[in-house]
């Protein structure tokens, strides 16, 4: 199992560290609709049997994150 979501959850940690880096605040509704249907159109990687492209969406998922914990200052 972890050798299936090793890339996913790598992808989410860069998401994050990514995201911690940008100042601007992001619509994230916004970037949760685009992420879901370019997910999707990516298809997933090989042996997943769900239709949407797991490493796209968390690297999505921790960038939003990432950016939600910056602090305004």
């Amino acid at each position: 199992m972890i050798e299936y979501l090793f890339l996913p959850f790598t992808g989410m940690i860069l998401g994050f560290i990514l995201g911690r880096r940008i100042t601007a605040k992001l619509n994230i509704w916004f970037y949760l609709l685009v992420g879901v249907v370019v997910g999707y159109l990516l298809g997933p990687l090989p042996y997943y049997n769900f239709p949407l492209s797991y490493s796209f969406l968390f690297s999505l998922l921790g960038l939003l994150l990432g950016n939600l914990t910056v602090r305004e200052k």
